[in-house]
């Protein structure tokens, strides 16, 4: 009876220095707030991972997922109030800066061999994509997410169409409008298109990175620094050719809808097969296979005619966040190597480390993936600055209205440059 007592007090020592050894009893918050940008397909392939962090924590996981028009000021709404509605947040790389003042930096949870393996994390594999993976959530040194996917444009083309006229894929902008003109068809001779060349992005949302992906294609850039912003800047030559070959482009080879089209509707065009080509982002490249959705399975290629920006999506933590250590947990867990490569597996579509990108049994299936690691060597980024999405509305502006007809490319350049020059101007970049 003492011997069976004395076996039973063991195991059950035992089983308390086990359970202190799991991860579970490691965390402290009962429950985590993730903010997603709803529509993308890595938020697909890391909900099917979800469960498995929760039985290794005992954390509750609770997604609030909003539309990317909305989910800006959505959240900022409740960060400038510190509601502590969010304990990790999905941070588009375009609007880092105005986020910025409610970051809290994850250097010291990363010194911390308990929460942090960084052999095994390896953020050299983020950095051999680009280092603009990392750099975007860098300032003065403290790093303040951990990059969770990353999209730049691509020219996407139907590779069937092109054989049939014996064409290539276009290697610049002039070549991309040659083959959009020849591949614009009225295929049954009633006197209506019924495929189009390109499909554009010319909304007001989405017409600037595209005409920038032009503009810098044409040779065109902008100063290292918003400071050294001049008048002129998108008022010159350049700039004017690559928005008259934007409206060339609109007027005689895109669906009139195009105005009202980004990234979702640029991309179900493609799916419906009226479009021959589209320069749009690499997070939709499943969909042209998708026997559910696409008309064109197995007919979509893509190459890189141009630079492009690249737009790196991170996880970041909130300042007024309660669970910050659990925050960083959950954030390292959903981004290391082996959770990125099966969120990829699970219907992710745009992974942003390399070893991820390059994985042979991948990239069979995700044929965008070689042309992807390629435009992360020539991608570039904009003002990382606030006032960045208010200088791209203001051009949008004026780019539309040359697209009605309600301007010369012109006039429309010179308003835009005037107009962002101004908002820099009253931010004080120039006192």
């Amino acid at each position: 009876m003492k011997k069976s007592l004395c076996l039973a007090l063991a195991f059950l020592l035992c089983a308390v220095c086990l359970q202190g050894l799991a991860p579970g009893k490691l965390a402290e918050a009962k429950e985590l707030k993730i903010s997603l940008i709803a529509g993308f397909p890595t938020n697909i392939g890391l909900k099917t991972l979800i469960t498995e962090f929760e039985k290794e924590t005992g954390i509750k996981i609770t997604l609030i997922e909003t539309g990317y028009g909305a989910v800006l000021e959505k959240n900022l709404v409740d960060l400038s109030a510190q509601t502590g509605a969010y304990d990790v947040l999905h941070v588009e790389s375009l609007w880092f800066a105005e986020y910025l003042p409610y970051l809290y930096p994850i250097n010291k949870f990363m010194e911390d061999p308990k929460l942090f393996n960084k052999a095994e994390f390896d953020l050299d594999d983020y950095t051999s994509y680009t280092p603009l993976t990392l750099s975007v959530f860098t300032r003065e040194g403290k790093l303040l997410g951990f990059p969770h996917l990353a999209g730049i444009p691509l020219n996407w083309y139907r590779k069937d169409l092109l054989d049939k006229e014996g064409l290539k894929p276009p290697r610049n902008v002039d070549e991309y409008y040659e083959v959009a003109k020849k591949l614009t068809k009225d295929l049954d001779g009633d006197g209506k298109i019924d495929i189009y060349g390109v499909a554009l992005s010319a909304s007001r949302t989405g017409l600037v990175d595209e005409w920038l992906s032009f503009y810098f294609a044409y040779g065109g850039n902008l100063p290292e620094r918003p400071e050294q912003f001049l008048e002129t800047t998108f008022n010159n030559p350049t700039a004017l050719k690559a928005l008259n070959m934007y409206k060339k482009l609109y007027d005689e080879c895109a669906p009139p809808e195009s105005m009202t089209w980004e990234f979702g509707e640029v991309g179900s065009a493609m799916q419906r097969g009226v479009v021959a080509m589209m320069w749009n982002w690499s997070n939709g490249g499943s969909w042209y296979d998708d026997p559910e959705a696409s008309k064109v399975v197995g007919k979509v290629r893509a190459n890189v005619p141009w630079p492009g920006r690249f737009g790196v999506n991170g996880l970041c933590i909130p300042k007024d966040s309660k669970n910050k250590k659990d925050a960083f947990r959950f954030i390292a867990w959903a981004t290391s190597k082996d959770r990125m490569r099966r969120t990829t597996l699970a219907g992710g579509a745009t992974p942003c480390r390399t070893s991820v990108l390059a994985d042979r049994d991948l990239a069979k299936e995700r044929w965008w993936f070689g042309p992807l690691r390629e435009a992360g060597r020539l991608s570039r980024m904009y003002f990382e600055i606030p006032e960045w999405s208010a200088i791209d509305d203001a051009l949008a502006i004026e780019f539309q209205k040359v697209l009605t007809n309600e301007l010369s490319s012109e006039k429309a350049l010179k308003n835009a440059s005037a107009k962002a020059y101004g908002i820099l101007k009253e931010a004080g970049y120039f006192d």
